[in-house]
């Protein structure tokens, strides 16, 4: 039940709010009072209980200037109402001269309609109900001889002689204020919802949690918290109350970067310590500090989490930094929740610059496995021996030129948690063969070494190639496929969610105006047709790289036209891409290639750039092609 209270200030308004509240289409979900007061009465209503006020013209300028627990909603004076009292005035007083006087918005532009009625219409707002008496006079010295105005307006030009006309509302503007005093408070209800849910979260955690602002001063705590510190915290300083947690807050801030499992020893006790800056435009306004105790049998694990964090062997990103519009998109993140919730391998395959490593972040990051540690790396950058020895890892003397020691592989690293293998075609095909043994047996054996090592890694492999197509060919292990491809995600291409362009574009432009302190600009719509309209074969990376060029070509500080948009996607803005038309996306991987070589004349640099790919993974399929 929503509880409403009125108040009017004269009493025909309250047949307007009876009538409004009848065609109200729920009515019996508010509980109303009407107080009919004049001004001066406002401050002696007893507003208690209420969820909302509904008053106009001082009235409500007045309850709103108390700073009150509810919010105040005006009632506006509609063109309509203004247009029907200027009527009634000329049909009653003939009056050469109207003063309109009062607090309200809709006066503004009146004096227009003095030729249309043939009088003369002048406006006059007062400071306050005492500043009246100041503008009545002001307004018969002009010569006006007829007085339109609210409640307390129009009493007072009554007892200065005036003929006066009061303001009246009508069922529309009351119904709007009806409406908006709902909108009013059904958010209030919601934010202090969320403010209680906070509330008791975070007070009922044993995790200890402080806020600091950007000057040191602890600004918010829970009980935890109070209970470590065993003084008041509201205001005091953190260099003062926990010194040993200044330094990480101190880096935090200046870092503008998260800490996570810092380890601090206090009086026999460990305290596992994280600091998250709090970024308000893309500045550290302050640092969210939680803290617990470590048993000793933990210590371990957490300087396991803390080895995890240093190495940022983390995922940075989840779905929630996916932009989109909906449609595709939407579909492909419900599919990898699901997937995030099994503990299969799964294979994401889609054209290159379609957020491949970001779903596997986010498959990993909602996973049983989101606190482990999250290692990427891709196939095609590394030749065969290096590519194997960072796999799987190698023992002291291994190799000539080996570290000193030996070194953990990324499977020893990513025990625990996954392992996402981008561009897994390009494997070869020896390497495939040691991959499929440590995916079966689930134990890693380091290059050089007999000792066996188990390890607990889920894979998330990726690829923009066919690999049915690659194992038909003997190109790629038919066994190794069907280890990986337990789950298959496909990521749709930009040209098929062209709703995602605008969203995605914007966020691009935003963030490099943040990066170089200049404003963001506004879109033409037309802009937005020519980026729809686009292909873009690079898909999300291609635009990134084009709301960069049209950062940099755009005519105006504040606009992006079609014309920038055209300068940016032609040969000038585009890297001095040869003027030939970007490849069509093909099934066939290899007329792909062959295409975008003729398209650039050979320029093996500018077709891998076409591609979306590096040179080394454009040598690797020339050499699989034969060398073409």
């Amino acid at each position: 039940m929503k509880q409403v209270l009125f108040i009017a200030p004269y009493a025909e308004m309250l047949e307007t709010i009876q009538a409004v509240l009848r065609r109200y289409p729920s009515p019996e979900q508010i509980a109303h009072r009407v107080a009919v007061v004049p001004v001066d009465d406002v401050d002696h209503i007893p507003l208690s209980p209420c969820d909302a006020i509904v008053a106009r013209g001082y009235s409500a300028r007045r309850l709103k200037s108390e700073a009150l627990d509810v919010p105040v909603i005006e009632i506006e004076i509609g063109g309509y109402d203004v247009l029907a009292s200027i009527q009634e005035c000329r049909k009653r007083f003939r009056p050469a001269n109207i003063a309109f006087v009062g607090f309200y918005s809709a006066f503004n532009g009146i004096s227009k309609f003095a030729e249309v009625f043939d009088c003369g219409i002048r406006v006059y707002i007062p400071r306050d109900v005492e500043d009246l008496d100041r503008v009545l006079e002001a307004a018969r010295a002009d010569g006006c001889d007829a007085v339109i105005g609210g409640y307390s307006a129009y009493a007072r030009a009554l007892a200065h002689g005036f003929n006066a006309i009061g303001l009246r509302s009508g069922e529309e503007a009351v119904g709007h204020a009806l409406e908006e005093a709902v909108r009013a408070i059904d958010l209030i209800r919601q934010e202090r919802i969320r403010a209680e849910t906070y509330r008791i979260i975070t007070q009922s955690v044993k995790t200890g949690i402080v806020y600091v602002d950007a000057n040191g001063f602890i600004r918010e705590q829970n009980s935890a918290a109070r209970s470590l510190a065993r003084c008041k915290l509201d205001a005091r300083r953190l260099d003062e109350v926990f010194p040993f947690m200044a330094e990480s807050y101190r880096q935090s801030l200046q870092n503008a970067q998260p800490i996570v499992g810092e380890l601090r020893d206090i009086g026999g006790a460990t305290l596992s310590l994280d600091c998250t800056p709090v970024m308000v435009q893309g500045l550290p306004g302050g640092v969210v500090i939680s803290f617990e105790s470590v048993a000793p049998e933990g210590r371990q694990a957490a300087l396991a989490q803390k080895r995890i964090a240093e190495r940022r062997l983390v995922a940075r990103h989840g779905f929630a930094d996916v932009i989109h519009a909906g449609g595709p998109t939407a579909a492909a993140i419900d599919t990898a929740r699901r997937f995030a919730r099994l503990s299969a391998n799964v294979l994401i395959t889609g054209e290159t610059g379609t957020g491949k490593e970001l779903f596997a972040q986010g498959i990993h990051g909602e996973s049983a496995r989101g606190k482990g540690p999250f290692v990427a790396i891709n196939c095609a950058t590394l030749p065969a021996p290096l590519l194997e020895s960072e796999l799987f890892g190698y023992v002291d003397g291994a190799f000539t030129g080996s570290a000193r020691g030996g070194r953990a592989g990324l499977f020893e690293l990513a025990d625990g948690g996954t392992l996402f293998l981008d561009e897994i075609a390009e494997l070869p095909l020896g390497v495939q063969g040691a991959l499929l043994r440590v995916l079966q047996e689930g134990e890693v054996r380091r290059i050089g070494g007999d000792r066996v090592r188990p390890v607990d890694v889920r894979v998330i492999a990726a690829t923009n190639a066919d690999l049915a197509d690659l194992a038909e060919r003997n190109l790629f292990r038919r066994d190794l496929l069907f280890r990986i491809d337990v789950l298959d995600l496909r990521l749709p291409p930009l040209r098929e969610r062209p709703d995602d362009i605008p969203a995605l574009f914007a966020y691009f432009l935003k963030r490099n105006c943040r990066r170089d302190g200049v404003p963001m600009p506004q879109m033409q719509e037309a802009a937005l047709d020519l980026l729809r309209a686009h292909d873009f074969p690079g898909n999300v990376r291609e635009l990134s790289n084009l709301a960069e060029r049209v950062g940099a070509l755009r005519q105006y500080p504040h606009l992006v036209t079609a014309d920038d948009v055209r300068r940016a996607l032609g040969p000038a803005g585009a890297s001095a891409l040869p003027p030939a038309a970007p490849c069509p996306p093909r099934a066939d991987t290899r007329a792909q290639t062959l295409d975008a070589l003729s398209a650039c004349r050979g320029n093996r640099t500018a077709a891998a750039r076409l591609l979306g790919i590096d040179r080394t993974t454009l040598w690797r399929r020339l050499q699989r092609y034969g060398g073409v």
